[in-house]
């Protein structure tokens, strides 16, 4: 068993999806809030404002209402890839087809797509539909044994196929969880992935009822979820043929970030730097419009809605001038989003202050 940054741990290896996610090289589609299981799920992370919404359709963290808007996201993301979820996608499996074909057709063959499924909606069907469209590999997430044979069904269509399950502390969820591991090894599946239990807004409340706890040195992930995963994979590895993975909850940050770097780089404006973190920085100076202008002739910038917006290096070297000319000047930090939501103010005084 490979003990990997973050805590994540892994058998085998692990599916492309993954590799690419890791990488921050997929782009998240969610396709659809519809889903009937929702009351059931005690754990289910989806957002209130995201259920039962069935057109609802977001890439990243940007909402779609045309394909262009989808292709214009993947290409400032540079990704490789992308996760399809929801919701529930296989209650859309026309919807699916259309942004696959979509995907595929610009983008080319290589360009994975892994779906997410409860497999409430898969039969021969639907399974029909996901291959002629090129998902390239399906994740089930149902705990109901009835079900796993719908895991046969899609191997048998050639898609790589695995299960994808929160690791929930508890004996009776590790044998079930193990139990899962022998039966994807037996019909000849690719891998079990396990994530890290973790508190949401939407599944807080059950989860604390149900005796969780976040553990003491994080406040998303539960408390004993990362010791239930060794424990099935250490069976999985030892009797098994099959790879199998742990995502900690701190991975999917990490993996936002990597995806902002790649996406920081396609979309800063002129004035913006990306930085290590993946953010966008930019200086804004603001006052009387012919000292602006002072500014604006030695150091460059943009001048916009009476301000002066400029690169961040060079409204370092230009801190002490602003100050001097008795303007008002900041560093913005910022998403590399479509609205730009701001993460950090750094006041002039501050700059000041650390460059001595």
């Amino acid at each position: 068993m490979e003990e990997l940054p973050l805590g994540a741990l892994r058998v085998r290896g692990w599916s492309k999806g993954c590799d690419l996610c890791w990488k921050g090289a997929k782009s998240i589609l969610f396709i659809t809030g519809e889903c009937p299981l929702y009351e059931s799920c005690f754990y289910c992370t989806i957002a209130d404002w995201r259920r039962g919404k069935r057109d609802l359709i977001i890439v990243n963290e940007r909402t779609i209402e045309e394909e262009s808007s989808l292709i214009e996201e993947i290409e400032y993301s540079s990704s490789l890839g992308i996760g399809i979820t929801g919701g529930e996608p296989s209650i859309v499996p026309d919807r699916v087809y259309e942004y696959v074909k979509l995907l595929k057709e610009r983008f080319g063959k290589e360009f994975h797509v892994h779906l997410y499924t409860n497999s409430i909606g898969i039969d021969e069907k639907t399974l029909s539909i996901l291959y002629d469209a090129g998902v390239d590999e399906i994740r089930f997430h149902t705990w109901d044994e009835r079900k796993w044979v719908k895991m046969r069904l899609a191997a048998s269509f050639g898609f790589s196929v695995g299960a994808e399950m929160p690791s929930i502390p508890g004996e009776g969820w590790v044998k079930k969880l193990i139990l899962l591991s022998s039966f994807l090894d037996k019909i000849g599946a690719d891998f079990l992935n396990l994530n890290e239990l973790e508190f949401t807004p939407s599944n807080r409340e059950n989860l604390l009822r149900m005796g969780m706890r976040p553990r003491i040195d994080d406040e998303v992930g539960v408390e004993g979820s990362a010791e239930a995963a060794r424990s099935v994979l250490e069976y999985l590895e030892r009797e098994t043929g099959i790879m199998g993975y742990f995502c900690p909850a701190s991975q999917k940050e990490y993996q936002v970030r990597m995806r902002w770097i790649r996406r920081a780089s396609n979309i800063a404006r002129d004035y913006e730097m990306p930085t290590d973190e993946g953010t966008l920085i930019y200086g804004e100076v603001s006052g009387p419009e012919e000292k602006l202008m002072i500014i604006f002739r030695k150091y460059g910038g943009y001048y916009k809605d009476g301000k002066l917006l400029m690169r961040a290096d060079s409204f370092e070297k230009a801190s002490k001038e602003i100050k001097k000319l008795g303007l008002s000047g900041r560093l913005i930090e910022v998403m590399p989003t479509e609205e730009r939501k701001v993460l950090q103010v750094y006041p002039l005084e501050f700059i000041l202050r650390s460059r001595g």
